[in-house]
């Protein structure tokens, strides 16, 4: 039996640029994707947010333009957002102090992991790695929603639904600390619902099932527990950071068998010879190697004697917006210390700027706010020494 148990609601803070780090590092596939298209991926999701950098503010989804987009368009910005979300409440709620290399999409596990997980079935979609401890992993599920965040003060059906086949995958893996996120985009801020599952002590836990096998219909793991803190999240702005409201529980949908480690030889992105089970860390090299190639120089743009291609872009796809958007491609990756200097810096009290950067790997993104004009890269730069 599952047992939910709400926790209060409170505002969370959100650094802007992590909310986008997971689509950021979103390699595809067998496809390779040239800076334009990444950087318009990021464009049309910030242009369905509204924030300010105001004292305090909430980021909104543009609700009205949300639900009039065409169905697969509104899909793609909620399922981004989700995923967003669900790293800045992991971040906030279980104090992981982990990067892009301690974060793994179940889509793209690395060889040294994909072993241990069955690739059949219903699965998570982000493994989250404790960088401390190497062998501590929490697997996170991601969902967004376009409407309000619910009213009453418990989980919804389709909630508990996806719960207990989580909580089933979690027991096939011999109870792997998992979580979730549920996403609202319809109220007025930025809502999430977080799931704290207590797994049930060693004593009550049945033996694993076969690894191909699929659970039941309506199974559940004996005696899980899940409490979350049930609040509405502003996601950050530039002064305030951005509030998320943990909302008590969530829950992603990513049903179906979808098979994962493809091993090919050559296709037709042209990457050839690419082992696809090396995993998002391996694959990303490549993914921004290309984007590196494709993306705009600007001799003007150094960063340790090291060359930074790419530039802004006003995020105003979908209507008016005085916020500007800056994807960098540096042509190595910097020092893991820079990105451990910069989570330092906004826990000292960087929610206040107008302007959030943040590195990842060889990626840079900066969000400005209330800008009639793009920031120099200066103001940049100057923000990662």
């Amino acid at each position: 039996m599952v047992r939910a148990t709400l926790d209060k609601r409170r505002p969370i803070d959100v650094w802007v640029p992590s909310l986008l780090k997971v689509n950021t590092l979103a390699a595809p596939l067998r496809r390779r994707m040239a800076y334009r298209v990444k950087q318009h991926e990021l464009n049309l999701v910030l242009s369905f947010l509204s924030m300010s950098k105001s004292k305090n503010s909430r980021v909104r989804a543009r609700v009205g333009d949300l639900k009039s987009a065409a169905r697969h368009i509104g899909a793609f910005v909620t399922e981004s957002v989700g995923m967003g979300m669900l790293t800045a409440t992991v971040s906030d709620h279980f104090r992981w102090p982990g990067n892009h290399d301690d974060l793994e999409h179940f889509d793209t596990l690395p060889a040294r992991f994909a072993g241990d997980y069955h690739r059949r079935g219903v699965r998570p979609d982000l493994l989250f790695l404790d960088p401390a401890v190497g062998i501590s992993r929490m697997a996170g599920e991601a969902r967004g929603r376009s409407t309000r965040p619910p009213r009453k003060m418990r989980p919804t059906a389709e909630q508990r639904r996806r719960l207990n086949q989580m909580l089933g995958w979690s027991e096939r893996h011999n109870y792997h600390p998992v979580t979730m996120a549920w996403t609202c985009l319809g109220g007025p801020a930025l809502a999430v619902d977080l799931f704290d599952v207590t797994l049930p002590p060693s004593g009550q836990r049945r033996p694993p099932s076969a690894p191909a096998s699929e659970p039941p219909p309506g199974s559940r793991v004996p005696d899980a527990e899940v409490e979350g803190p049930r609040s509405i999240a502003t996601a950050g702005d530039a002064s305030g950071g951005g509030i998320v409201d943990p909302q008590g529980e969530r829950t992603n949908e990513r049903l179906a068998d979808r098979s994962y480690h493809a091993v090919d030889g050559t296709d037709e992105s042209g990457f050839s010879g690419m082992d696809f089970e090396m995993g998002m860390r391996a694959y990303a090299r490549n993914f921004v190697d290309y984007l590196y190639e494709t993306a705009p120089e600007n001799g003007r743009q150094v960063l340790d004697d090291e060359p930074v291609r790419g530039g802004w872009v006003k995020t105003d796809l979908v209507g008016s917006s005085k916020t500007h958007l800056f994807l960098g491609v540096l042509r190595s990756e910097q020092l893991e210390d820079r990105q451990d200097t910069l989570r330092r810096r906004r826990l000292e009290g960087g929610w206040t700027d107008d302007i959030q950067v943040d590195v990842f790997g060889r990626l840079i993104v900066a969000v400005a706010l209330d800008s009639a004009t793009a920031s120099s890269w200066e103001q940049v730069s100057t923000r990662l020494e």
